[in-house]
């Protein structure tokens, strides 16, 4: 199962999991800082990548959201948008076998949305 963090993730988050064996890359690792996001969403699609991010933006952005539906994007929406570093890597970390379990199980394309503290996992629609 292979991941893509987007640009709203730090880089080094990315590559830490990388480096624990884990199947992720980060959008600057292939795109320009400034891609547009269809763009990236439809290599997703096509080549079967799982998107982490914390732009839900992307549910109602009509191109995005065109984009997710098309190529039939799996997406995590990380909540929490105040959270530190520290907060963010234990969110990540604390739910990341979850997420792979689900990700390969689910029908996409998907949204769900990973809450800040704990493990509960909410279905967004598309």
């Amino acid at each position: 199962m292979r991941f893509f963090f987007d640009n709203n993730l730090s880089i080094h988050l990315a590559h830490g999991m990388r480096e624990f064996g884990e199947s992720v890359e980060h959008l600057k690792d292939r795109f320009s800082q400034d891609a547009a996001d269809s763009e990236w969403l439809q290599y997703l699609g096509e080549n079967d990548i799982v998107l982490v991010t914390r732009d839900e933006a992307i549910r109602w952005r009509p191109a995005e959201l065109q984009a997710v539906r098309r190529f039939k994007v799996a997406a995590f929406f990380l909540g929490g948008k105040t959270l530190n570093r520290c907060q963010l890597i234990q969110q990540v970390v604390r739910n990341w076998a979850r997420m792979k379990e689900l990700a390969a199980s689910e029908t996409r394309p998907f949204a769900i949305r990973v809450a800040p503290h704990g493990s509960k996992f909410t279905r967004l629609s598309l």
